[in-house]
Protein backbone atom coordinates (compact mmCIF):
# COMPACT_ATOMS: atom_id res chain seq x y z
CA UNK A 1 0.00 0.00 0.00
CA UNK A 2 1.09 3.46 -0.99
CA UNK A 3 0.06 6.66 0.69
CA UNK A 4 -0.23 9.92 -1.75
CA UNK A 5 1.18 12.44 1.01
CA UNK A 6 3.85 10.81 2.64
CA UNK A 7 5.51 13.87 3.94
CA UNK A 8 2.63 16.58 3.67
CA UNK A 9 3.34 19.78 3.58
CA UNK A 10 0.94 21.53 5.99
CA UNK A 11 -0.65 18.26 8.21
CA UNK A 12 -3.83 17.94 8.78
CA UNK A 13 -5.81 19.89 11.80
CA UNK A 14 -5.61 16.40 13.90
CA UNK A 15 -2.02 15.16 12.94
CA UNK A 16 -0.74 18.99 14.26
CA UNK A 17 -2.92 17.57 17.65
CA UNK A 18 -1.61 16.22 20.63
CA UNK A 19 -3.35 12.63 20.51
CA UNK A 20 -2.82 11.11 16.66
CA UNK A 21 1.04 11.06 15.03
CA UNK A 22 0.84 9.70 11.29
CA UNK A 23 1.25 6.01 12.02
CA UNK A 24 -2.27 6.58 13.63
CA UNK A 25 -3.28 8.61 10.60
CA UNK A 26 -2.53 5.80 8.32
CA UNK A 27 -4.21 2.79 10.26
CA UNK A 28 -7.00 5.05 9.93
CA UNK A 29 -6.90 5.26 6.36
CA UNK A 30 -6.47 1.38 6.40
CA UNK A 31 -9.27 0.76 8.57
CA UNK A 32 -11.69 2.91 6.50
CA UNK A 33 -10.37 0.99 3.36
CA UNK A 34 -10.85 -2.01 4.76
CA UNK A 35 -14.43 -0.53 5.16
CA UNK A 36 -15.19 0.01 1.34
CA UNK A 37 -13.54 -3.16 0.50
CA UNK A 38 -15.33 -5.25 2.31
CA UNK A 39 -19.20 -3.48 1.89
CA UNK A 40 -18.14 -3.11 -1.86
CA UNK A 41 -16.98 -7.14 -1.92
CA UNK A 42 -20.60 -8.36 -0.03
CA UNK A 43 -22.44 -6.25 -2.34
CA UNK A 44 -24.43 -4.86 0.88
CA UNK A 45 -24.13 -3.53 4.31
CA UNK A 46 -23.70 -0.05 5.77
CA UNK A 47 -20.44 1.71 5.06
CA UNK A 48 -21.43 5.34 6.09
CA UNK A 49 -20.83 5.01 9.52
CA UNK A 50 -17.72 2.99 9.57
CA UNK A 51 -16.21 5.47 7.55
CA UNK A 52 -17.02 8.07 9.86
CA UNK A 53 -16.35 6.39 13.67
CA UNK A 54 -12.86 4.47 12.33
CA UNK A 55 -10.84 7.14 13.75
CA UNK A 56 -13.33 7.04 17.19
CA UNK A 57 -13.25 2.98 16.82
CA UNK A 58 -8.83 3.54 16.46
CA UNK A 59 -8.94 5.60 19.98
CA UNK A 60 -11.09 3.57 21.46
CA UNK A 61 -8.87 0.51 21.00
CA UNK A 62 -5.94 1.99 21.24
CA UNK A 63 -5.76 4.27 23.93
CA UNK A 64 -8.96 4.10 26.07
CA UNK A 65 -10.32 0.28 25.99
CA UNK A 66 -8.33 -1.71 28.68
CA UNK A 67 -8.33 -5.22 26.33
CA UNK A 68 -5.95 -8.05 25.68
CA UNK A 69 -6.27 -9.36 22.01
CA UNK A 70 -4.12 -12.62 23.65
CA UNK A 71 -7.11 -13.35 26.43
CA UNK A 72 -10.72 -12.27 25.23
CA UNK A 73 -12.03 -14.06 28.40
CA UNK A 74 -9.98 -11.60 30.67
CA UNK A 75 -12.11 -10.77 34.01
CA UNK A 76 -10.63 -7.21 34.04
CA UNK A 77 -11.05 -6.10 30.60
CA UNK A 78 -13.60 -3.59 30.14
CA UNK A 79 -16.29 -4.29 27.58
CA UNK A 80 -17.17 -2.80 24.13
CA UNK A 81 -20.38 -2.68 22.81
CA UNK A 82 -21.30 -1.64 19.28
CA UNK A 83 -25.35 -1.02 19.90
CA UNK A 84 -25.45 0.23 16.40
CA UNK A 85 -24.78 -3.24 15.11
CA UNK A 86 -25.22 -2.66 11.47
CA UNK A 87 -22.16 -0.98 11.17
CA UNK A 88 -20.29 -4.19 12.33
CA UNK A 89 -17.26 -3.43 9.96
CA UNK A 90 -16.04 -0.64 11.98
CA UNK A 91 -15.94 -3.35 15.02
CA UNK A 92 -14.38 -6.45 12.86
CA UNK A 93 -11.75 -3.81 11.49
CA UNK A 94 -10.30 -3.15 14.70
CA UNK A 95 -10.34 -6.71 15.92
CA UNK A 96 -8.53 -7.83 13.39
CA UNK A 97 -6.11 -4.59 13.56
CA UNK A 98 -4.91 -5.30 17.40
CA UNK A 99 -4.36 -9.07 16.96
CA UNK A 100 -7.55 -10.63 17.24
CA UNK A 101 -8.07 -14.49 15.97
CA UNK A 102 -10.06 -12.54 12.97
CA UNK A 103 -8.27 -12.51 10.11
CA UNK A 104 -8.06 -10.55 6.71
CA UNK A 105 -10.16 -13.17 4.98
CA UNK A 106 -12.85 -13.20 7.17
CA UNK A 107 -13.02 -9.65 6.09
CA UNK A 108 -13.33 -10.86 2.93
CA UNK A 109 -16.38 -13.12 3.61
CA UNK A 110 -18.24 -10.27 5.32
CA UNK A 111 -21.75 -10.77 5.16
CA UNK A 112 -21.33 -14.08 3.65
CA UNK A 113 -22.98 -17.26 5.22
CA UNK A 114 -21.16 -19.60 7.42
CA UNK A 115 -18.43 -16.38 8.18
CA UNK A 116 -17.08 -15.35 11.21
CA UNK A 117 -18.19 -11.49 10.03
CA UNK A 118 -22.23 -11.25 9.84
CA UNK A 119 -24.13 -8.25 9.05
CA UNK A 120 -24.33 -7.52 13.04
CA UNK A 121 -21.43 -8.96 15.73
CA UNK A 122 -22.43 -12.26 17.25
CA UNK A 123 -21.79 -12.78 20.64
CA UNK A 124 -20.05 -16.68 20.90
CA UNK A 125 -19.67 -16.35 17.10
CA UNK A 126 -16.75 -14.06 16.73
CA UNK A 127 -14.00 -13.37 19.30
CA UNK A 128 -13.81 -9.83 21.00
CA UNK A 129 -17.95 -9.74 20.58
CA UNK A 130 -19.57 -9.01 23.47
CA UNK A 131 -23.09 -9.05 22.18
CA UNK A 132 -24.98 -9.75 19.77
CA UNK A 133 -26.71 -6.21 18.31
CA UNK A 134 -28.95 -5.66 16.11
CA UNK A 135 -32.14 -3.89 17.21
CA UNK A 136 -32.02 -0.47 17.59
CA UNK A 137 -31.63 0.12 21.26
CA UNK A 138 -30.71 -2.85 22.20
CA UNK A 139 -27.09 -2.63 22.52
CA UNK A 140 -27.55 0.39 24.75
CA UNK A 141 -30.27 -1.64 27.15
CA UNK A 142 -27.43 -4.53 26.99
CA UNK A 143 -24.99 -2.30 28.10
CA UNK A 144 -26.65 -0.64 31.02
CA UNK A 145 -26.99 -4.24 32.16
CA UNK A 146 -23.41 -5.29 31.74
CA UNK A 147 -22.60 -2.38 33.82
CA UNK A 148 -25.14 -3.61 36.31
CA UNK A 149 -23.19 -6.70 36.87
CA UNK A 150 -19.74 -5.34 36.85
CA UNK A 151 -20.82 -3.15 40.01
CA UNK A 152 -22.67 -5.92 42.10
CA UNK A 153 -19.78 -8.15 41.36
CA UNK A 154 -17.86 -5.22 42.71
CA UNK A 155 -20.16 -4.56 44.93
CA UNK A 156 -20.15 -8.67 46.19
CA UNK A 157 -16.43 -8.31 46.62
CA UNK A 158 -16.07 -5.44 48.74
CA UNK A 159 -19.21 -4.24 50.37
CA UNK A 160 -19.53 -0.52 50.25
CA UNK A 161 -15.46 -0.50 49.84
CA UNK A 162 -14.22 -0.49 46.64
CA UNK A 163 -11.13 1.10 47.92
CA UNK A 164 -8.27 -0.33 45.90
CA UNK A 165 -10.17 -2.69 43.89
CA UNK A 166 -9.70 -2.48 40.22
CA UNK A 167 -13.33 -1.74 37.92
CA UNK A 168 -14.18 -1.99 34.42
CA UNK A 169 -16.14 0.26 32.56
CA UNK A 170 -18.67 -0.63 29.56
CA UNK A 171 -17.78 1.55 26.41
CA UNK A 172 -20.71 2.09 23.90
CA UNK A 173 -21.31 3.38 20.48
CA UNK A 174 -24.52 4.13 19.17
CA UNK A 175 -26.54 5.85 17.04
CA UNK A 176 -29.72 8.61 16.62
CA UNK A 177 -31.65 5.58 15.88
CA UNK A 178 -30.60 3.77 19.07
CA UNK A 179 -31.30 6.78 21.19
CA UNK A 180 -34.34 7.06 19.30
CA UNK A 181 -35.78 3.80 20.30
CA UNK A 182 -37.92 3.22 23.51
CA UNK A 183 -35.91 1.42 24.85
CA UNK A 184 -33.26 3.84 25.53
CA UNK A 185 -35.27 5.48 27.20
CA UNK A 186 -36.00 3.10 30.14
CA UNK A 187 -32.40 1.87 29.98
CA UNK A 188 -31.35 5.45 29.96
CA UNK A 189 -33.44 6.23 33.45
CA UNK A 190 -32.15 3.05 34.83
CA UNK A 191 -28.47 3.69 34.35
CA UNK A 192 -29.09 7.30 35.95
CA UNK A 193 -30.96 6.14 38.88
CA UNK A 194 -28.45 3.81 39.56
CA UNK A 195 -25.32 5.72 38.76
CA UNK A 196 -23.72 3.89 37.06
CA UNK A 197 -20.44 5.56 36.30
CA UNK A 198 -18.35 2.74 34.79
CA UNK A 199 -20.92 3.48 31.96
CA UNK A 200 -19.48 5.50 28.98
CA UNK A 201 -22.24 6.16 25.63
CA UNK A 202 -20.42 7.46 22.75
CA UNK A 203 -23.50 8.65 20.82
CA UNK A 204 -22.90 9.37 16.82
CA UNK A 205 -24.86 12.61 16.36
CA UNK A 206 -25.04 12.68 12.73
CA UNK A 207 -28.34 13.84 12.04
CA UNK A 208 -29.07 10.89 9.88
CA UNK A 209 -31.37 7.97 9.99
CA UNK A 210 -32.29 5.40 6.90
CA UNK A 211 -35.04 7.75 5.57
CA UNK A 212 -33.35 10.75 5.60
CA UNK A 213 -32.70 13.89 8.40
CA UNK A 214 -33.75 12.92 11.85
CA UNK A 215 -35.83 15.99 11.53
CA UNK A 216 -38.29 14.13 10.10
CA UNK A 217 -38.93 12.03 13.33
CA UNK A 218 -37.39 13.98 16.00
CA UNK A 219 -36.26 17.32 17.59
CA UNK A 220 -35.74 16.41 20.85
CA UNK A 221 -33.02 17.83 22.81
CA UNK A 222 -31.32 14.17 23.18
CA UNK A 223 -28.69 15.23 25.40
CA UNK A 224 -31.05 17.29 27.70
CA UNK A 225 -33.41 14.09 28.22
CA UNK A 226 -30.10 12.18 29.19
CA UNK A 227 -29.24 14.94 31.55
CA UNK A 228 -32.58 15.07 33.33
CA UNK A 229 -31.93 11.23 33.85
CA UNK A 230 -28.99 11.96 35.78
CA UNK A 231 -26.26 11.17 33.31
CA UNK A 232 -23.16 13.41 32.76
CA UNK A 233 -23.11 14.83 29.23
CA UNK A 234 -20.57 16.17 27.01
CA UNK A 235 -20.20 17.17 23.63
CA UNK A 236 -17.57 17.30 20.92
CA UNK A 237 -18.18 19.17 17.61
CA UNK A 238 -16.55 18.43 14.80
CA UNK A 239 -12.26 19.35 14.09
CA UNK A 240 -11.82 21.86 11.10
CA UNK A 241 -11.51 20.03 8.17
CA UNK A 242 -15.01 18.04 8.84
CA UNK A 243 -13.59 14.61 10.45
CA UNK A 244 -13.64 13.59 14.23
CA UNK A 245 -12.51 16.00 16.62
CA UNK A 246 -10.14 13.25 17.55
CA UNK A 247 -8.55 15.65 20.34
CA UNK A 248 -11.42 16.78 21.85
CA UNK A 249 -12.61 12.85 22.10
CA UNK A 250 -9.66 11.80 23.70
CA UNK A 251 -10.08 14.23 26.54
CA UNK A 252 -14.00 13.74 27.00
CA UNK A 253 -13.14 10.06 26.88
CA UNK A 254 -10.72 10.51 29.93
CA UNK A 255 -12.95 12.72 31.57
CA UNK A 256 -15.86 10.30 31.58
CA UNK A 257 -13.79 7.56 32.80
CA UNK A 258 -12.46 9.38 35.57
CA UNK A 259 -16.32 10.98 36.13
CA UNK A 260 -18.10 9.23 39.23
CA UNK A 261 -21.43 8.81 40.39
CA UNK A 262 -23.23 9.32 37.56
CA UNK A 263 -23.05 7.32 33.86
CA UNK A 264 -21.76 8.96 30.75
CA UNK A 265 -23.27 10.55 27.58
CA UNK A 266 -20.91 12.13 24.79
CA UNK A 267 -22.90 13.60 22.11
CA UNK A 268 -20.17 13.12 19.54
CA UNK A 269 -20.59 15.20 16.09
CA UNK A 270 -19.31 13.39 13.12
CA UNK A 271 -20.63 13.42 9.28
CA UNK A 272 -21.92 9.90 7.93
CA UNK A 273 -19.52 8.51 5.14
CA UNK A 274 -16.67 10.71 5.95
CA UNK A 275 -14.58 11.68 3.80
CA UNK A 276 -16.50 9.78 0.83
CA UNK A 277 -16.68 12.88 -1.57
CA UNK A 278 -19.97 12.37 -2.45
CA UNK A 279 -22.30 10.48 0.14
CA UNK A 280 -21.00 12.17 2.92
CA UNK A 281 -23.93 13.32 4.66
CA UNK A 282 -26.63 11.35 2.75
CA UNK A 283 -28.61 8.80 3.74
CA UNK A 284 -28.23 6.52 0.82
CA UNK A 285 -24.45 5.74 2.58
CA UNK A 286 -26.23 4.55 5.45
CA UNK A 287 -27.53 1.31 4.41
CA UNK A 288 -25.99 0.34 0.93
CA UNK A 289 -22.25 0.25 -0.96
CA UNK A 290 -21.10 3.22 -2.51
CA UNK A 291 -20.78 1.98 -5.53
CA UNK A 292 -17.44 1.45 -7.64
CA UNK A 293 -17.02 4.76 -8.66
CA UNK A 294 -17.31 6.57 -4.84
CA UNK A 295 -15.54 3.49 -3.76
CA UNK A 296 -12.27 4.81 -5.49
CA UNK A 297 -12.93 8.10 -5.10
CA UNK A 298 -12.79 7.59 -1.25
CA UNK A 299 -9.64 5.48 -1.47
CA UNK A 300 -7.96 8.11 -3.44
CA UNK A 301 -8.89 10.66 -1.14
CA UNK A 302 -7.59 8.45 1.43
CA UNK A 303 -3.90 8.40 0.01
CA UNK A 304 -4.80 3.92 -0.46
CA UNK A 305 -3.37 2.91 -3.91
CA UNK A 306 -3.31 -0.91 -3.39
CA UNK A 307 -5.24 -4.10 -4.00
CA UNK A 308 -8.12 -4.32 -1.87
CA UNK A 309 -8.13 -5.89 1.55
CA UNK A 310 -4.07 -4.93 1.67
CA UNK A 311 -2.45 -3.60 4.75
CA UNK A 312 0.92 -2.95 5.01
CA UNK A 313 3.30 -4.49 7.44
CA UNK A 314 4.11 -1.18 9.30
CA UNK A 315 0.25 -0.79 9.82
CA UNK A 316 -0.15 -4.04 11.56
CA UNK A 317 3.06 -3.33 13.83
CA UNK A 318 1.34 -0.11 14.85
CA UNK A 319 -1.86 -1.15 15.34
CA UNK A 320 -0.87 -4.54 17.06
CA UNK A 321 0.84 -2.65 19.81
CA UNK A 322 -2.69 -3.46 21.40
CA UNK A 323 -1.01 -6.86 21.91
CA UNK A 324 1.66 -5.67 24.18
CA UNK A 325 -0.29 -3.07 25.65
CA UNK A 326 -3.25 -5.79 26.53
CA UNK A 327 -0.42 -7.66 28.49
CA UNK A 328 0.49 -5.06 30.28
CA UNK A 329 -2.75 -3.70 31.31
CA UNK A 330 -3.44 -7.74 31.86
CA UNK A 331 -0.53 -7.70 34.33
CA UNK A 332 -0.93 -4.38 36.26
CA UNK A 333 -5.07 -5.55 36.76
CA UNK A 334 -4.08 -8.96 38.30
CA UNK A 335 -1.36 -7.23 40.51
CA UNK A 336 -3.82 -4.46 41.76
CA UNK A 337 -6.50 -7.41 42.34
CA UNK A 338 -4.15 -9.34 44.14
CA UNK A 339 -2.58 -6.50 46.50
CA UNK A 340 -5.94 -5.83 47.74
CA UNK A 341 -7.38 -9.72 48.05
CA UNK A 342 -3.96 -9.89 50.56
CA UNK A 343 -5.24 -6.95 52.30
CA UNK A 344 -8.91 -8.15 52.66
CA UNK A 345 -8.80 -11.85 53.14
CA UNK A 346 -12.28 -12.28 54.15
CA UNK A 347 -13.57 -10.47 50.73
CA UNK A 348 -11.35 -12.08 47.95
CA UNK A 349 -9.55 -14.65 49.62
CA UNK A 350 -11.90 -17.35 48.31
CA UNK A 351 -12.21 -15.61 44.91
CA UNK A 352 -9.67 -17.80 43.52
CA UNK A 353 -7.21 -16.37 40.62
CA UNK A 354 -7.56 -12.70 39.44
CA UNK A 355 -7.94 -14.32 36.48
CA UNK A 356 -10.97 -16.44 37.42
CA UNK A 357 -13.07 -16.32 33.45
CA UNK A 358 -16.68 -15.28 33.66
CA UNK A 359 -17.83 -17.23 31.14
CA UNK A 360 -16.56 -20.45 29.09
CA UNK A 361 -13.11 -20.02 27.65
CA UNK A 362 -12.87 -20.74 23.70
CA UNK A 363 -10.47 -22.36 22.40
CA UNK A 364 -11.98 -22.09 18.66
CA UNK A 365 -12.26 -18.69 17.11
CA UNK A 366 -15.58 -18.07 18.20
CA UNK A 367 -16.43 -15.85 21.11
CA UNK A 368 -15.85 -16.05 24.97
CA UNK A 369 -18.63 -15.49 27.70
CA UNK A 370 -19.45 -12.60 29.30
Amino acid sequence: MTFATEQPATPSPRRAGRVLDEADERAIAVARALTVDAVEAAGSGHPGTALALAPVAHLLFQRHIRHDPADATWEGRDRFVLSCGHASILQYTQLHLTGYRLEREDLRRFRQLGSLTPGHPEYRHTVGVETTTGPLGQGVATAVGMAMALKRDQGRLAGADTAGLPDRTVWVLCSDGDLQEGISYEAGALAGRHRLDNLVVIWDDNSIQIEGSTDLTTREDTAARFAAQGWFVQTVGLAADGDIDIDALDTALSTARAHTGRPSLIALKSQIAFPAPNAVNTAASHGAPLGTAEAAAVKARLGVTSEPFTVPEAVLRHTRRAVTRGAELHRAWDTAFAAWAAAHPERGGGRGKATRPLGPSSGARGAPGF
